[in-house]
C-alpha cells in the first residue's frame, strides 16, 4: 500500500519539488491549498483544503486521509513581512504548528511530522559555522516564531512520544523561489535587461553573503528525515558562504553582460538588524542521513535566469 503524505504550503518552491520527489517515490501526495478544487498547473499533488488554523479541522484532515507523513513548510516566511505583520506571523508560524501537535497525539496512528524550521533562528551567532547545538538569537520575528515552533516540537516529541522533527533550513533558492526574494529578483531582472525590456537593477548591500543552496536537493534531506530510525533535528545547508555580489554575477555571465554595467547600489534597500555570518554545519545530517548539497548556488542562478528567460519569451511570442 502506497504512502500517504500531506504537504502544506505546496504551492511554494519547497512544496513544488517535494511533491515531486515523493511522487516518484510512489506515495500519494496530498497538498493543502487555500481554495476548494485549485488547480496547480505541474503539481504533483492532489489538493486539498481546509483552515490550518483550525485544530478541529486539522484533526478531522488526519482522521479521513490516514496520514503517513506530514511536511509543514507553510506559514510567513518573509522576514520583511514578519516585521508589518507579527501578529499574523505568530499565528501562521506558531499557532499551526501546536493545532499539528496537538491533533497528532489526540489520533490512534499519528503520523510523522517535518516542520520546515529557518537558519534565522540563529541570528547572529557568536560561532560560526551553526550546528544543531548553536544558542538561538533571532534578530526578528519570523526568527522568533520559527525558534518557538522548534521549541513546541521538541515539547510534544518528548512527552507524548510523537515522530516529530526540524530541519533548519538554511537559504536556498531554485527557479520557483518567489519574486520577492533577492536571488529571483535578480534572476528576473538579468532576464529582462538581455531581453531589452528592464535598464537597470537596483540592489542593496553587495558584501552580505548567504550559505545558498538549491530547494530541490534541501526536500531530499526532509524526506530522508521521516525515513530514519528516531526523529531528530537537522541543520540543513551547504556549509559554503556566498556574496550577494558573486550571485550577482553569476547571473549576468549567463546572459554575457558584465554585471558593474548593470547594477546601483542604493543604502536604503539594506535591511536593518540582517544576519551576517550564517553558514551551515551539515556534519550531523551527512553522518546519520548520508544527505549533502550536491549543486552549487553557480548552477542554481544559472537555471534561474534560463528560467526567466524562457518566461519572458514564452510571453513574447504569445503577444505577437
Amino acid at each position: 500500500m502506497a504512502k500517504r503524505a500531506l504537504i502544506t504550503g505546496v504551492t511554494g518552491q519547497d512544496g513544488y519539488y517535494l511533491s515531486e520527489l515523493l511522487t516518484s517515490k510512489g506515495y500519494d501526495v496530498f497538498g493543502q491549498t487555500r481554495y476548494v478544487g485549485k488547480v496547480v498547473p505541474g503539481l504533483a499533488a492532489q489538493s486539498i483544503s481546509f483552515d490550518l488554523r483550525s485544530q478541529d479541522a486539522w484533526r478531522a484532515t488526519l482522521e479521513k486521509y490516514q496520514l503517513d507523513e506530514i511536511y509543514h513548510l507553510a506559514g510567513v516566511s518573509f522576514v520583511p513581512t514578519s516585521w508589518t505583520s507579527p501578529n499574523e506571523t505568530i499565528d501562521a508560524n506558531i499557532g499551526v504548528t501546536v493545532n499539528i501537535l496537538d491533533s497528532m497525539q489526540s489520533v490512534a496512528k499519528p503520523p510523522r511530522l517535518f516542520y520546515c524550521c529557518s537558519s534565522e533562528v540563529f541570528g547572529q551567532p557568536n560561532t560560526s559555522p551553526q550546528s544543531e547545538e548553536t544558542p538561538f538569537r533571532p534578530l526578528n520575528p519570523y526568527g522568533v516564531t520559527k525558534a518557538a515552533s522548534l521549541g513546541m516540537i521538541e515539547s510534544y516529541r518528548k512527552k507524548y512520544g510523537l515522530f516529530a522533527c526540524s530541519g533548519i533550513l538554511f537559504n536556498h533558492e531554485s527557479p520557483r523561489r518567489d519574486p520577492t526574494f533577492v536571488t529571483r529578483k535578480i534572476t528576473k531582472a538579468v532576464a529582462a535587461i538581455h531581453m531589452g525590456i528592464q535598464d537597470r537593477l537596483v540592489l542593496g548591500n553587495l558584501d552580505v553573503a548567504r550559505d545558498w543552496g538549491y530547494a530541490g536537493d534541501y526536500v531530499k534531506c526532509m524526506h530522508k528525515m521521516l525515513q530514519s530510525d528516531s526523529a531528530q533535528d537537522y541543520v540543513i545547508g551547504t556549509g559554503k558562504l556566498t556574496s550577494l555580489e558573486r550571485v550577482v554575477e553569476t547571473a549576468f555571465q549567463r546572459v554575457n553582460l558584465d554585471w558593474k554595467d548593470w547594477v546601483s547600489v542604493d543604502p536604503s534597500f539594506v535591511r536593518a538588524n540582517d544576519a551576517k555570518t550564517l553558514v551551515a554545519d551539515c556534519s550531523k545530517a551527512y553522518n546519520l542521513l548520508g544527505w549533502k548539497a550536491n549543486t552549487t548556488i553557480e548552477n542554481v542562478i544559472e537555471m534561474m535566469v534560463e528560467f526567466d528567460l524562457q518566461l519572458l519569451q514564452t510571453s513574447k511570442r504569445k503577444a505577437a
